[in-house]
């Protein structure tokens, strides 16, 4: 007969250090079931404000806080709106091609892809821009030109020293 030998003091402690690891998800998934349960100041999302705050804060929680990001609006107000999937807005000023790019990326934004650019011309006012007048897209050429778009006539192409007006988009679930 066999004689069965006892486990090492670090075989208990990897035993028990797994056990507790599987058993504190699920026992924290058990004890919070609603949010009546949850005390105030205690949830944010990403980015919490400092100083006191309710449950959960207003505005601090967007598409990053949430796995599929569904539903959630993050179009920045006052500066873009929504416009289908796409956030959009505009100052209204005309800029060179490089400094619509910095007047952008200094919101947190970007100049609208060509396909984006089209959607909003083709299906919606587009935020400062009126008439015939053209605005930019990120579509570099290469060539010392990008493709704008005018809302009356399509997509050319022109110099990124010409001036054009600037609309900022984002991703809405960004």
């Amino acid at each position: 007969m066999r004689r069965i030998r006892r486990p090492s003091h670090a075989t208990v402690i990897a035993y028990l250090a797994l056990f507790v690891a599987l058993g504190g998800t699920a026992m924290a998934s058990l004890i919070i079931t609603s949010n009546s349960q949850v005390a105030s100041n205690t949830i944010s999302g990403h980015k919490p404000p400092s100083g006191k705050h309710a449950n959960i804060i207003a505005g601090s929680i967007n598409g990053k806080d949430i796995a599929d990001r569904s539903g959630v609006d993050t179009c920045k107000a006052p500066l873009v709106k929504k416009f289908g999937a796409i956030c959009a807005g505009s100052d209204g000023v005309a800029r060179t091609w490089y400094d619509a790019i910095s007047r952008c990326s200094s919101l947190g934004l970007r100049l609208p892809s060509f396909s984006e650019a089209m959607t909003l011309s083709a299906n919606y006012d587009v935020p400062g821009v009126s008439g015939s007048q053209v605005f930019w897209t990120d579509e570099d050429t290469g060539s010392g030109n990008v493709q704008v778009v005018n809302d009356a006539s399509g997509a050319f192409l022109d110099s990124k020293a010409a001036s054009h007006q600037t609309v900022c988009v984002t991703d809405p679930s960004a």
